[in-house]
């Protein structure tokens, strides 16, 4: 035998090894597919049930940031310039900007003409620009959002809480607003810590341009700021000085501390999917060096064999460790379709999106290999330590 081989000799001897013994090739690779199968739907499942959560509490008003009007010296509000928006809207870290402009004074909202005036059930008006749905992520129970024509329109969106004190549960009703009435265009869902948008009965801003005289009418009351997921904090630093720079008198508010809660909650469900991952390359690590010493010891006459025709130590150990490697590179690609499949099930049946990270799915039969190439070292050292006399005596 030549004293000297090549990687591509003993990639070929390894596979002759691996293609000789069907039966055991399947069941050590099924190891390590399960291994990996469960590295990528424990993975998957974190992912995906992490995804919702934090879906759930943007929904909520984690990365929402609201800009509003300072005041100045003498009390009064300092109107925010009508470029505000705009500026806003490129700083870095924002998604998207909602804007409302300042309600007439003194309208309040009535089911019917008979109802007391002093019986306005804590209902507000206000008045929104059609971007609003979109920066606070808000969804319609019934009905419809404003849009270029219905905002010039006598008609209203109600919020959820506004809908239910007026008793009316579908778009198409009517409410008396200031007097007059407006129909009723379409009804709000929750919108979550937004408070203020529950119980406010919304009125297109080109309607009440048209139809009220103020001078404050068409300013800028709030404005809207939806960040990119997780960078809250980091815009609210940016807003005041986007939205009127030099002036003092702007006030930047979130809604609550979920952006804290959030941040927390995305490193923990992070940590715990990367731990999952390892308890199951553990296992599978574990399955391939169990697979490889009962090898050892089920071809010690081969071995034998090999050594005593003149194969060094050194062949015979990389013989192995390519075995391992091949048997952990079948087994990863099954186990990469098997988890990821498993993880897209799990997410389907708890209707939570379906998320499997590219990183897992491009380093599964990666880490398969490096883990069964590992796994199958201290076989492979124990392979080659045999003396061809003692391996011999087996056949």
């Amino acid at each position: 035998m030549s004293r000297r081989l090549s990687l591509p000799d003993l990639a070929r001897t390894a596979w002759l090894g691996v293609a000789s013994r069907p039966q055991r090739t399947i069941l050590a690779a099924l190891g390590i597919a399960l291994g990996i199968a469960s590295l990528v739907a424990l993975t998957g499942a974190a992912a995906s049930n992490r995804a919702q959560l934090l879906a759930e509490l943007d929904a909520m008003g984690a990365d929402l940031a609201i800009v509003t009007p300072g005041t100045g010296p003498d009390q009064q509000p300092v109107p925010l310039p009508d470029t505000a928006p705009e500026t806003v809207a490129r700083q870095d870290g924002v998604a998207r900007v909602g804007v409302f402009e300042t309600a007439p004074e003194g309208v309040a909202v009535y089911r019917t003409e008979f109802v007391p005036d002093t019986e306005t059930n804590g209902l507000s008006v206000a008045v929104a620009r059609p971007d609003v749905l979109t920066a606070i992520e808000a969804t319609l129970a019934d009905g419809r959002w404003f849009d270029s024509g219905t905002r010039a329109l006598p008609v209203a969106v109600l919020g959820s809480v506004a809908a239910e004190r007026l008793g009316i549960d579908r778009a198409g009703d009517r409410v008396l607003i200031g007097g007059e009435w407006y129909g009723v265009l379409g009804i709000l869902d929750s919108a979550g810590l937004a408070t203020g948008i529950d119980t406010a009965v919304i009125l297109g801003d080109q309607w009440v341009r048209d139809h009220y005289n103020s001078d404050t009418i068409g300013d800028i009351s709030a404005i809207y700021v939806r960040a990119e997921p997780g960078q809250v904090d980091q815009v609210r630093d940016l807003l005041a000085a986007a939205a009127a720079p030099g002036s003092p008198y702007v006030s930047v508010s979130k809604l609550s501390d979920l952006a804290g809660a959030r941040a927390t909650t995305d490193d923990s469900l992070t940590t715990l999917g990367l731990a999952l991952g390892g308890i199951a390359l553990l296992v599978g690590g574990v399955g391939i060096a169990n697979t490889m010493v009962v090898a050892v010891m089920e071809r010690r006459g081969e071995i034998g064999l090999r050594r005593s025709l003149g194969a060094r130590p050194g062949q015979i150990a990389s013989q192995f460790v390519i075995e391992a490697a091949i048997l952990s590179l079948l087994g990863g690609l099954a186990g990469l379709a098997l988890g990821a499949a498993a993880a897209a099930v799990l997410a389907t049946l708890s209707a939570q999106p379906i998320v499997i990270p590219a990183e897992i799915l491009a380093a599964g039969p990666i880490v398969s290999v490096i883990v069964g190439a590992l796994a199958g070292l201290q076989p492979a050292a124990r392979a080659a330590r045999l003396s061809p006399t003692t391996a011999l005596r087996s056949i």
